[in-house]
């Protein structure tokens, strides 16, 4: 665990946060298109996240570090009203996860660090990014939190990148690339290459350097903010590369 990784509480504080503001958003007009998730509608997008919140509560209901285990059923069921039906699957998974012990065991896909406090924190980012979705649909995009998007930035590099770098052979940065947030001392310096990924906290001599609020630097790792909201100084091949590591 690092330093900027928040607790339990504070997860589930932020997934909860999250999920209103999704439900508060995407009221109006769920016909309207996603930019940042080419081909999808709002319905598709809300549909997309119950599925998962669905999943990842079956999960911890079952607490098997073993394997995931299927839903019973998948997807919008038949019929039914979207938001309705998102409400319920947000609620359902804030009630799996209230009272429960962080360290209860449960399955991921990363293999590592098998607990509820893993699945608190992926589904609170996971809301937090597709919050920003749904608001940049209705044209009215909010930053994520400084303190949520700071933890996004280490598990998208502790996690997704150190999960995925090492089954992704062509990937590379290019050379080195240090993320640095304008808001905070949070710093990571980050190389990729050749199925290896070498990250650490803080700044260091870097072939390009990235500087950001929080928020936009974790939106640009996931590929929703432009390369042209952070300051860059150096390689610009290198910063341009991030995209490709968003596996």
């Amino acid at each position: 665990m690092t330093g900027h990784r928040l607790d339990y509480e504070s997860h589930r504080t932020a997934l909860k946060r999250e999920c209103e503001l999704i439900f508060d958003a995407s009221g109006d007009d769920l016909e309207l298109p996603v930019p940042t998730c080419p081909q999808w509608r709002l319905s598709d997008l809300v549909g997309h996240l119950g599925d998962v919140f669905s999943f990842w509560g079956t999960q911890l209901e079952v607490a098997s570090p073993a394997s995931p285990v299927e839903p019973a059923t998948r997807g919008v069921p038949s019929g039914a009203d979207v938001m309705d039906w998102f409400g319920g699957t947000c609620a359902g998974l804030q009630l799996e996860l209230a009272g429960r012990d962080p360290e209860a065991p449960c399955w991921n896909w990363s293999g590592e660090d098998l607990t509820a406090d893993w699945v608190c924190r992926r589904m609170a980012l996971e809301a937090a990014v597709h919050r920003y979705d749904v608001e940049l649909s209705v044209g009215s995009p909010t930053p994520i939190h400084r303190g949520l998007a700071i933890d996004g930035i280490d598990e998208w590099i502790g996690v997704h990148l150190a999960t995925e770098v090492p089954e992704s052979p062509d990937v590379s940065l290019g050379g080195v690339l240090c993320l640095a947030c304008a808001d905070d001392a949070a710093a990571w310096t980050v190389e990729v290459a050749a199925r290896r990924l070498r990250w650490r906290e803080g700044r260091g001599p870097a072939d390009a350097v990235l500087v950001g609020s929080a928020s936009d630097l974790y939106l640009y790792c996931w590929n929703r903010r432009p390369l042209e909201a952070l300051e860059l100084t150096g390689n610009r091949e290198v910063a341009v590369a991030l995209s490709s590591l968003t596996l």
